[in-house]
């Protein structure tokens, strides 16, 4: 999850790609445009923190969804931040989380890719 503070208010989001220089995040698009830098309140997934920190849009888009988390509009609002300002403690924790899935992510690849290999099959890297 994701907030975004505008005009002080909160509008929630869910952070669908979260790295150690940036988040991007998704919400039905209700109208109005995108701060260029806006305050967030990102929740760092499995450790339940929140980290506060300041981001500047580097992209913004609108797509066609016909899904109910397209809004009223049907339309889903993507938008780039790279985060620019945070408490090093903060910056320190997403940094942990991010290189633990990132290792997650490889032995997963690893472990599949020797499991395909045992059974004959073919490997693309």
């Amino acid at each position: 999850m994701c907030w975004e503070i505008v005009d002080g208010k909160e509008t929630s989001s869910v952070a669908v790609d979260l790295s150690t220089l940036g988040v991007r995040i998704e919400r039905p698009y209700l109208g109005g445009g995108t701060m260029k830098a806006t305050q967030l309140e990102i929740e760092i997934p499995e450790i339940d923190e929140l980290m506060w920190c300041k981001g500047d849009a580097t992209f913004d888009v609108l797509v066609q969804n016909n899904a109910p988390a397209g809004g009223p509009l049907r339309l889903t609002r993507r938008t780039g931040y790279r985060l620019t300002a945070a408490a090093t403690r903060d910056m320190k924790r997403l940094e942990e989380y991010v290189m633990e899935a990132d290792r997650a992510r490889r032995k997963r690849w690893y472990t599949e890719a020797r499991a395909m290999i045992g059974r004959g099959g073919n490997v693309t890297i």
